[in-house]
């Protein structure tokens, strides 16, 4: 059992078992007195954090948040005048796209406006805009011919490097990157190699680097990795001993079964090493000997940054809890208008279907670089039936958002569906008991918003924590 939330998850050999029933008395309170936050450790590069009792939904929402929606600076246009090594321009191009930057992408906006065509200097903005430029020629060695009438250094190569992008401060910015303290915008490593070029080959190029998120493009992801996984139990049944004992062991991670040199008896020494293989289950003789079961309301969360000096894993995880707070704020300021969703809306035949196109009067803005809204597709006559259409989202948004919802005694019925996965929108129905649908809305955004205020501040305060001891133990 799981601290009252119903069963565990019982690992099979093909699939899972015994999914964990959903906690009906679930509340804001409850949540806030109960849920956790325990930093394992953490590098500059790497964090690995626990988050107990939780609901899938908001360990979800974070991963997905952290890989495609925490902006981060990347080149997205190549002007390229020259390139005679054997890479294709549409291939080198992409080689650069994908170099990490060192931007710190608070400082500067979102391009809203299409890239320039010109290669101008003055044709770039220097509040959204950062401009490398790149120029470097292999020189051909001097001619000295063996016997065979080739020179052995014609056959050489010469490795072109991160190191050879070098930024062109736009006006001001070389002024506003100094004065914040901030190193200047380079890539995060010098040592990325991007090209080989023979003797003779020269490339000439000026990359323009933009603000960005994942959902657009991958480069603009500031994770190399982002994953969780459920914290595993793993339960020896009676006394397993010698040969069978070093089987088990082998059938699992290093570490996770230890055999005692002594006797030979076999022991869990460490279940959270555990990489869920399912390796024990191939064998018959072991299949009864231990069972596995995952807590649902445990996640073992690691998280790396592609940039680890510039943005630590720690920042990026604060940042990602940021994004769905200014989610939620913006929502709720739409949400809170007077007469919005207030008033019975049908097509004229009362078709619920035809009335979606009677919400264009929706708040459409920009969050994040992306435009992003919520409108009003139908109200029933009651005002306790509504569905609300959610532009530039998906089930980051939409998962907690309905969890939160189900969770007053308020509601008769929500849900929410994704038109067409290349529809960048999703779609809320709600019905409730006695208040207005809108009002149950409200509510929800308030829930999740107050749910990843408190993530937010148990994250900070066991980071410090964690910090803390790294520096007694350093001390030490």
């Amino acid at each position: 059992m799981t601290d009252g939330f119903g069963p565990s998850i019982a690992v099979k050999q093909h699939g899972l078992s015994f999914i964990p029933s959903v906690p009906q008395n679930w509340s804001v309170d409850k949540f806030v007195s109960e849920f956790q936050v325990t930093v394992t450790s953490f590098t500059a590069e790497t964090i690995e954090f626990d988050l107990i009792n939780i609901d899938c939904t908001f360990a979800n929402a974070i991963r997905r948040i952290l890989l495609a929606e925490v902006p981060s600076f990347a080149i997205d246009r190549v002007y390229l005048y020259q390139n005679t090594s054997v890479i294709a321009d549409e291939t080198f191009s992409h080689r650069l796209g994908l170099v990490p930057l060192n931007v710190d992408p608070d400082k500067m906006g979102f391009c809203m406006a299409d890239l320039p065509e010109s290669d101008d200097l003055s044709a770039f903005d220097p509040n959204c805009h950062l401009v490398f430029d790149l120029s470097v020629k292999a020189e051909r060695p001097p001619s000295k011919e063996n016997g065979d009438g080739q020179s052995k250094e014609s056959f050489r190569s010469f490795p072109l490097y991160s190191s050879d992008l070098k930024w062109v401060p736009l006006t001001g910015q070389e002024d506003a990157f100094k004065n914040e303290g901030a190193s200047y915008p380079a890539p995060v490593s010098e040592k990325i190699l991007l090209n080989k070029l023979g003797p003779g080959d020269e490339i000439v190029a000026r990359c323009l680097a933009v603000k960005g998120v994942g959902r657009d493009h991958a480069k603009f992801s500031p994770v190399s990795a982002a994953f969780y996984k459920l914290l595993p139990s793993i339960e020896i049944n009676g006394t397993v001993r010698g040969e069978l004992a070093k089987k088990l062991q082998r059938s699992f991670a290093k570490g996770v079964i230890d055999v005692d040199s002594r006797t030979q008896i076999a022991s869990v020494a460490d279940a959270r090493l555990d990489n869920g293989s399912r390796e024990h289950l191939r064998h018959p003789d072991l299949a009864n000997v231990v069972h596995v079961v995952l807590n649902p309301r445990h996640f073992i969360f690691t998280v790396e940054s592609i940039a680890p000096g510039y943005r630590p894993p720690d920042t990026l995880v604060k940042c990602a809890v940021d994004v769905m707070l200014s989610k939620c704020a913006h929502y709720l300021t739409i949400v809170e208008k007077p007469g919005f969703a207030v008033s019975p809306l049908l097509d004229p035949n009362g078709d619920i279907g035809g009335a979606e196109l009677a919400g264009e009067e929706a708040a459409k803005t920009y969050l994040n670089g992306r435009a992003i809204g919520l409108d009003v597709a139908f109200v029933s006559n009651d005002l306790r039936r509504a569905t609300f259409r959610f532009t530039g989202e998906d089930h980051t948004l939409g998962a907690p958002l309905c969890y939160c919802i189900l969770r007053s005694e308020a509601v008769k019925l929500c849900g929410y569906c994704q038109p067409h996965p290349l529809e960048d929108s999703i779609t809320f129905e709600i019905q409730s008991k006695d208040e207005m649908a809108v009002t149950v809305l409200r509510n929800g955004l308030y829930c999740l918003h107050a749910c990843f205020e408190h993530i937010k501040r148990k994250f900070k305060s066991a980071m410090k924590k964690a910090q803390k001891q790294a520096s007694k133990s350093t001390s030490d």
